[in-house]
């Protein structure tokens, strides 16, 4: 009866138009302020909580590189770039600074993006509790709208900038996908505009090309301004009706228009091939429209194909894996094309040399479920999952983020995707997950392909002794495969328990304090485990698990090395106990559990969580981790041969070769550093590996085991009777710590490599282990890098134009012993790359000579602390505490000491550390350039 009026409260509403293409019957979420202005700007705002006392800010332009003339290919872009150097009411990089000084940094907080049919900005995590800030968002929002400086100089100083974006995004894939989407996109002008243009055209362009595209298209009626956060609806409605209302309209504005994709009646096939690439895909598409009326019946569709579409891959995953095939994997997708036009995919990862085998094996079990369809069976396990699912994100649903409702307003505006209340949705779902039965979902399922639009895609590497088959063998396979009468697929489902021992109850030896955090209770069981819980109600039902062991690899000799680096690999892909990997899936249906064992270097342990009623679950896999993991021979033969064919290109890999360099050199050519190849693949041992981890997760005397969130003391005895049953000796080990890092002074190499598009990879290291460990310098160690970035951008990407982006990392950590480290690696013009690699050295200079900027400093402090409030609400970051506060054996600082500490530090205190850590520090140097005829005949 609820179900039914349900419906009915939809269906008596008539369509709604939000989008110039799409309509929808499904009404916006009642919660949702909207509104358009009278210049036809929509607004979409949403009070939200999680995270508290922050708000998102998106401003959604409905036009992209889709509606550039071909004078202009690349230009939308170009503007989205030119969106943060200079508008009306903030010069320069204004917007930038003004934000940095609440701690909210570009990049991070601060982005955009640029797409085919839209270009999206966006204000992330802005503090709410000053409304002088909010106000200054929306302007930032009004300026975007139409008020761009767009000046000579700042184009002329962005050319270079988004040259090296295009640098450094045209890697092997970028240029496949280049050679595929004419066919794709058959012919139209989705095919001419790859959103980052034509580089000759970025150069050259005249300032009026830009300046024309921004005043054609940027304009109120196909703008919306979406705001999502801990703010109040109405008060910010006034506002954007007085802030953006005063934006005008046009009189004579340019009617924004809608391209197609040409029908192809015949099947379309395209090889695309590149030196570099390092896979082999087979894609089969289907090109369909999208229903440009968004209803319930349109919505009810989109469940039963996601529930097909799941049904199938796990058919796939469980044929790849139980039996020997030539796939290394193969799945179904269904994904938007294009504004109009949506993609239903199956896509083939074949072994390397056996493509068209491949292919009949993945098309065969496709064909299968065409013509059989599923079973009762399968559909009960997806209904289930994603039951669960929405039942998971009603019991969390304070903890769904900003961005997440802001992603859902914006396809709302562009599409007319329904966005619910969760309430809502979940209700629907739960009626429609009632009602569909399996006979509703294959003729989903079969509706899926189409007669006509198909395409047929093949990438891979270009090498000389590779052939690929042709289209005639491709629909040959499938004109045989359709052929055929394939028999219904048959399943075998175990339905015993997980865990069949019979476990004894066992005391608690011991109880014990967490120093600092007072509601944590410590507990050692009587084989020697340590058990921590630690209740926190931050979010409504989740518990996360951690567990270490001192040891790790650090412990094994080097002949075992290689084998360890599989040795979980193997484990988490053999299933565990009576159950093989895929039944073991199917045994966990609706079950919202995780749990994942890790070999480390200096420890081992698991990773977790789950809801509060799959607890026990969680902990029958974590004993049968420790009492009965399987190795399955199978399972080592398709690792090994997803990294043999992984490997085969490799010599062509070029960034693959940066970082094996880059890692001899940090560890200083250490003979514990093992870099998987082509030649050494044989050290993968399947024994050695199953040996390795059997030894090393094993004793639970050695282990601590961590639950943070909604767990109890009265958990306690669950725990017990699983962990409590794992077998320990009372021994502890210790670690080893070898002290791999760097060579004393400093060690430089040069790579000089064919590159299909010339750039120069740069990377500098810089590591000190004579950095004395302090709370207060380990945040210092963390702002050092902060000012680096905020200089490198400035000198490297700003005013040189020289790098896209320059990547700056840097740490004081404690464990195994003290170390300070700073990275610094970017992507360049090779024409540029001397001069930008002593930029960096300089400004290490600068830093340990000159005062830092005081503006830039308080900057940071604020991000710090900011990220502190917002981290604090969150039980990870409880979890991560805890472990490191038990590895480390440190005091705990609260969030009030901490943000002391970061108030107390002072130019000079960065100056003076950074005078102590960077001069005297080891340093590795490593460069890759192209090759060239000068440089290849020294």
């Amino acid at each position: 009866m609820k179900a039914k009026l349900f419906l009915a409260h939809f269906i008596i509403l008539g369509l709604t138009q939000v989008s110039a293409q799409f309509k929808t019957t499904i009404p916006l979420r009642k919660d949702v302020v909207h509104g358009t202005l009278s210049n036809g700007m929509q607004y979409f705002i949403l009070h939200n909580e999680w995270p508290k006392d922050r708000a998102d800010f998106y401003f959604v332009q409905n036009v992209g590189a889709i509606l550039e003339d071909d004078n202009q290919n690349g230009l939308a872009h170009f503007l989205e770039h030119m969106a943060f150097n200079g508008t009306e009411h903030f010069k320069g990089k204004g917007i930038i600074n003004m934000l940095a000084k609440h701690g909210v940094t570009f990049g991070r907080d601060i982005n955009a993006y640029t797409a085919h049919d839209e270009t999206v900005y966006n204000l992330s995590n802005v503090p709410v509790k000053n409304p002088a800030l909010l106000d200054s968002c929306l302007y930032v929002l009004h300026d975007w709208s139409g008020f761009l400086s767009l000046k000579d100089a700042e184009i002329d100083a962005e050319r270079g900038v988004i040259h090296e974006e295009w640098r450094t995004r045209r890697n092997a894939d970028l240029r496949i996908g280049s050679q595929l989407e004419p066919i794709i996109y058959n012919g139209s002008k989705y095919g001419k505009r790859d959103v980052l243009g034509d580089m000759d055209l970025i150069e050259h362009f005249k300032y009026k090309q830009l300046r024309d595209y921004y005043k054609k298209w940027y304009l109120p009626n196909h703008q919306a301004v979406i705001i999502v956060g801990d703010i109040d609806p109405a008060k910010i409605e006034e506002k954007v009706k007085k802030i953006m209302g005063s934006i005008p309209m046009p009189s004579n504005a340019a009617e924004r228009t809608y391209e197609t994709i040409p029908d192809n009646d015949k099947l379309l096939y395209k090889l695309a091939v590149d030196k570099e690439a390092q896979k082999t895909s087979i894609s089969l598409n289907f090109k369909k429209n999208k229903p440009l009326v968004q209803d319930l019946a349109a919505f009810e569709n989109s469940i039963a194909e996601q529930l097909a579409l799941q049904m199938m891959n796990n058919r796939l995953k469980e044929y790849t894996v139980n039996n020997e095939t030539a796939l290394l994997g193969a799945g179904l997708s269904y994904s938007g094309l294009t504004r109009l036009t949506s993609f239903f995919t199956l896509t083939v990862n074949p072994k390397n040399g056996r493509l068209l085998e491949a292919f009949q094996q993945a098309y065969t079990e496709y064909e299968r479920a065409i013509q059989n369809g599923f079973t009762k069976e399968e559909l009960d396990r997806v209904k289930e999952n994603m039951r669960t699912g929405y039942e998971n994100q009603l019991k969390n649903k304070d903890k769904i983020s900003n961005e997440n409702w802001a992603s859902q307003l914006q396809n709302y505006f562009l599409e007319a995707s329904p966005v619910m209340s969760l309430e809502d949705e979940a209700a629907f779902v739960k009626t429609t997950l009632a009602n569909v039965d399996v006979n509703e979902i294959n003729k989903v399922f079969r509706a899926l392909p189409t007669e006509k639009n198909q395409v047929l895609t093949v990438s891979g590497p270009e090498k000389e002794n590779v052939t690929y088959p042709t289209e005639t063998d491709y629909t040959t396979v499938i004109k045989k495969v359709k052929g055929q009468k394939l028999e219904p697929y048959t399943e075998t489902v175990a339905n015993a328990a997980l865990v069949t021992d019979k476990l004894t109850d066992k005391p608690i030896a011991k109880r014990f304090e967490i120093k600092g955090i007072k509601e944590a209770k410590g507990y050692i069981l009587d084989n020697g485990a340590k058990v921590i819980i630690y209740p926190t109600t931050l979010a409504q039902d989740q518990i996360l698990f951690s567990a270490f062991s001192p040891g790790g690899i650090s412990l094994l000799p080097e002949k075992d090395l290689p084998s360890s680096q599989i040795a979980t690999v193997l484990a988490k892909n053999s299933g565990l106990g009576d159950f093989k990997v895929t039944d073991l899936q199917k045994q966990l249906s609706g079950k919202t559990v995780k749990v994942s064992p890790f070999i480390g270097e200096h420890y081992e342990g698991f990773s977790g969580s789950a809801v509060k009623k799959d607890l026990e679950t969680l902990l029958e896999l974590t004993y049968l981790y420790f009492k009965n993991p399987r190795f399955e021979t199978t399972a080592y033969k398709r690792i090994i041969d997803y990294y043999g064919d992984a490997l085969e290109n490799v010599t062509e890999n070029n960034s693959k070769i940066f970082g094996d360099t880059i890692a001899l050199l940090d560890t200083n050519r250490s003979k514990r550093t093992f870099l998987l190849s082509k030649e050494n693949l044989g050290e993968l041992k399947f024994d050695e590996a199953s040996k390795i981890y059997k030894e090393r997760i094993s004793n639970a005397s050695d282990f601590t085991f961590v639950f943070v969130g909604n767990i109890a003391e009265k958990d306690l005895e669950v725990i017990n009777k699983y962990l409590g049953n794992v077998a320990g000796n009372h021994t502890q080990e210790k670690f080893i710590d070898h002290k791999i890092g760097t060579a004393k002074g400093f060690v430089k190499e040069k790579l000089i490599r064919e590159m299909s598009v010339p750039k120069t990879s740069i990377y500098v290291h810089l590591e000190n282990r004579n950095a004395a460990f302090s709370e207060k310098n380990q945040i210092m160690a963390y702002m050092l890098s902060q000012l680096l970035d905020k200089r490198y951008l400035d000198k490297i990407r700003e005013d040189e134009g020289g790098s896209y982006g320059v990547q700056t990392q840097s740490s004081l950590s404690k464990n195994p012993s003290p170390v300070f480290l700073l990275r610094v690696s970017f992507d360049c013009n090779p024409e540029k790359d001397s001069k930008l690699l002593q930029i960096v050295y300089d400004e290490l200079d600068v830093i340990t000579k000159n005062d830092v900027s005081d503006k830039d400093l308080s900057d940071i402090k604020e991000d710090l602390i900011k990220s502190n409030q917002q981290n604090i609400k969150s039980n990870s970051y409880w979890m991560n505490t805890i472990v490191d506060q038990l590895k480390t054996n440190d005091k705990f600082v609260s969030s009030n000491e901490y943000e002391k500490l970061i108030k107390s530090i002072s130019i000079k205190d960065i100056k003076k550390y950074a005078a102590e850590v960077l001069p005297n520090a080891d340093k590795v140097e490593v460069v890759m350039q192209p090759k060239t005829d000068q440089n290849a005949s020294k």
